[in-house]
């Protein structure tokens, strides 16, 4: 994915130093669709699918759009303990603010497909996933 003006007039959240590693999904535009892919450093998890996103509005002079998914995410090490993780971070228009949900883990060893509504900077990252532990090796899914 490639960053617009919209990225950088609006500024992206890190996910902190470990995770520093996000593909921000610079919106413009009333539609758009992408092929994604993305690895974990150690290679042990990938996910790709497709990404697209519809413009629905303006809220508080930022373009509001929603979000669709069909990506999959898999184990690549199997027997290591640890699964693939698929984790988003964007913002989200609600009881009038714009607030930053960080890294938030939305699926292990599957296919994602839940749509967001009244978003814009969306992250896309693959991560190793082991639970009650942070996740490990996270990489941009572009």
């Amino acid at each position: 994915m490639r960053k617009s003006g919209l990225a950088s007039r609006i500024g992206t959240a890190g996910v902190g130093v470990a995770l520093a590693a996000a593909a921000t999904v610079a919106f413009s535009g009333t539609a758009h669709a992408e092929d994604v892919y993305g690895r974990s450093t150690n290679l042990c998890a990938d996910a790709s699918g497709t990404y697209n996103y519809v413009w629905t509005g303006n809220a508080q002079g930022r373009d509001t759009y929603s979000a669709y998914f069909n990506i999959t995410v898999r184990d690549k090490c199997t027997g290591d303990g640890w699964a693939g993780g698929l984790y988003l971070s964007y913002w989200k228009y609600q009881n009038g603010q714009w607030k930053w949900f960080s890294h938030q883990r939305v699926k292990v060893n599957g296919t994602y497909t839940t749509p967001l509504h009244n978003v814009d900077g969306v992250q896309i990252n693959v991560c190793n996933y082991y639970p009650e532990r942070a996740p490990a090796g996270c990489s941009r899914v572009w």
